[in-house]
């Protein structure tokens, strides 16, 4: 993205709060694995979307005044040694040329800029009585991160300010997609789609779900994207009657289905495709009603999506597309059966995550990207299938970013013929 970008989305995240208030985030931490061994660092995506930094240890601040405000970012400094051990971060100038915001200092003096931030202002009548933090919750009592630590550690040293949530407001932000992000996701989707591809191509019994998950790990690296969506879910006969099944250690079989649920990055910006289809290239006669019946699902669902639906409509909608299919094909005869076929989500938004967060109690927004993703899981005749696309939500309806992933089992069976 260009720093334009950013100092947009600041902008609009500047409009959303207070006068007189300080915003703090923080780009995240790198952790520990075991021995000297770190994870690979994943950015705070909120942070992220705000400056577009994508490095450890670097904090945003924005201070809304009454008729303007100021931005500050903290870098660390580099260090000669580590240097020469790692690598350089980003030096200040590189910071204000991705981000730009031309105020740049080190790390080492953020507590004492924001120490002077509020006792300058007691001294000048100026009143910063409340701050913003990104304090994002989960449901496990142990969850931790640093805006929810940097919460308690502020409590203590000025108990008289007021803590903001900034989460939500940026969260609300992210939720509806400019051009440029439609953009990094198409351009996932591009590349999500000759992976897929090869896939078909090189589908053969004998083949163990991992040895053929690596043709596509391959795929995107050699175009450039260094990163999954996700854990790939690569999954032949029974194992995709499993939704998050991602063992990926069984051996292919003629006669047998295998699903795919994959994706990959551009700039953190993701795909989300599942396709699923005839290890041997053919669909038995079984395989083929119940894909026609998932497929169907799917279009209808493309179909009905716009603006002012809510989530709780289209879940609705497509799980009672669902039970008429699970009757048509004998599965069920009483309604709360589906259960059994089918117990998830129709979709999700995407973006900066592949779960991306969003306001799941307000109606779609023109721009909103998410996935349709019907599926029909039968475990005792080891059929599982579900066909995953992303689109886009515009006003009048939904654009499919994905159409072009082939998805008739007659131009999957065309494809696929050796």
């Amino acid at each position: 993205m260009d720093h334009n970008f950013y100092i947009k989305t600041r902008k609009k995240y500047l409009d959303k709060v207070k006068e007189n208030t300080i915003s703090i985030f923080h780009s995240g931490k790198i952790f520990p694995k075991s021995g000297d061994q770190d994870f690979d660092f994943v950015v705070e995506k909120n942070f992220y979307y705000l400056t577009g930094i994508n490095q450890a240890e670097v904090i945003l601040v924005l201070i809304k005044h009454k008729n303007s405000y100021d931005e500050i970012l903290f870098v660390e400094e580099n260090d000669p040694l580590y240097v020469k051990w790692y690598g350089a971060k980003l030096t200040k100038e590189e910071a204000t040329k991705i981000s730009g915001i031309e105020t740049v200092k080190y790390l080492n003096t953020f507590t004492k800029t924001i120490y002077s931030l509020f006792n300058n202002t007691r001294a000048s009548g100026l009143c910063y009585r409340e701050i913003y933090l990104n304090l994002e919750r989960r449901d496990d009592h142990n969850y931790s991160n640093w805006a929810l630590d940097y919460a308690n550690e502020f409590k203590i040293k000025y108990p008289e300010i007021i803590i903001n949530n900034s989460y939500n407001i940026v969260v609300q932000l992210r939720g509806t997609k400019e051009p440029e992000e439609i953009e990094k996701i198409k351009a996932s989707i591009a590349i999500t789609k000759t992976g897929i591809e090869g896939l078909m191509k090189r589908s053969k019994a004998g083949l163990f779900e991992y040895q053929l998950e690596s043709y596509f790990d391959q795929h995107i690296k050699y175009h450039g994207q260094k990163q999954k969506s996700f854990k790939t879910i690569a999954a032949t006969g029974v194992n995709a009657t499993i939704l998050h099944y991602v063992f990926n250690n069984t051996k292919l079989q003629d006669g047998e289905l295998v699903l795919f649920d994959l994706g990959c990055c551009t700039d953190y910006y993701v795909s989300d495709i599942t396709r699923t289809f005839p290890v041997d290239g053919k669909f038995s006669k079984r395989q083929a009603e119940v894909y026609q019946e998932v497929l169907a699902v799917n279009k209808k669902c493309i179909a009905f999506l716009k603006a002012g639906i809510t989530w709780k409509e289209y879940h609705e909608f497509a799980r009672g597309l669902i039970i008429e299919a699970c009757k048509r094909l004998g599965l069920i005869t009483e309604d709360k059966e589906v259960i059994n076929y089918y117990w998830h989500g129709i979709g999700h938004s995407i973006g900066l995550d592949t779960h991306d967060p969003i306001l799941y109690n307000e109606p779609l927004q023109a721009g909103t990207v998410l996935t349709v993703e019907p599926g029909i899981y039968i475990s005792e005749e080891k059929i599982g299938i579900r066909i995953e696309d992303n689109v886009v939500i515009t006003e009048e309806g939904c654009i499919n970013l994905s159409q072009d992933i082939i998805k008739e089992i007659k131009d999957i069976e065309e494809f696929m013929k050796k």
